[in-house]
């Protein structure tokens, strides 16, 4: 379906591949190749609503986590208290992590999601996959910011740790999207069948992500 808001086109003769992101006067840009038709590029725009969406909460939503004692961190939904320590780090009904400064407290409360999404989003992934007749070679922990997860030529399902932040339900609907690509590499009618013959209710969830996201920090 077409996208419901205008883009701004930047061709270069050395872009291989397509990006996109907001400028500074809150319009979404494709920087682009030369040589793909418009056409292509709105259709390609359309396939990754998520992904436009992310960034557009990205650039009106600037401010930055809040790492003072007690600050409320999401896990799955639910919010848990950020308690400072003097060496530990690990989660005890609240994210427990060493004291510093702004930087030292971001990194490691990052480096305790990242831990935490190692051991919470591969059995997600195992519990779907046996829906699918093609199945992941590799599964990964990434920080990307503009997706929740994606799917490589190689069969390599990635999720950025900033996922495990959202509900279990909204979780499973990425899980499910990025399992679908391993049959279907696009965002065609035939795709969104495979994900609804799994997550007949995916559309609630993933509206259900997109408002979730609004309100969570910009990492």
């Amino acid at each position: 379906m077409p996208i419901s808001e205008p883009f701004r086109i930047i061709r270069s003769p050395r872009r291989k591949h397509l990006a996109m992101r907001i400028d500074d006067d809150g319009v979404l840009e494709v920087l682009a190749p030369p040589r793909i038709p418009e056409s292509l590029l709105r259709q390609a725009v359309a396939g990754e609503s998520d992904a436009v969406a992310r960034l557009r909460w990205r650039f009106t939503r600037p401010e930055p986590p809040d790492f003072s004692e007690n600050a409320s961190f999401m896990l799955l939904g639910t919010p848990y208290p950020l308690r400072l320590t003097r060496r530990l780090r690990l989660f005890d009904h609240g994210f427990l992590i060493p004291d510093g400064d702004a930087e030292e407290k971001k990194n490691a409360l990052t480096a305790l999601y990242r831990d935490l999404a190692k051991s919470l989003i591969p059995p997600r992934v195992a519990m779907f996959r046996e829906h699918f007749s093609v199945q992941p070679e590799k599964v990964s922990i990434n920080a990307a910011s503009t997706r929740w997860g994606s799917c490589s030529a190689w069969k390599t399902l990635s999720f950025s740790w900033k996922l495990i932040q959202c509900p279990p339900d909204t979780v499973d609907y990425v899980v499910v999207h990025e399992l679908s690509h391993l049959e279907e590499m696009n965002h065609s009618p035939a795709f969104w069948r495979r994900v609804a013959s799994v997550l007949p209710d995916y559309a609630a969830r993933r509206a259900k992500l997109r408002a979730f996201a609004r309100a969570l920090p910009r990492w």
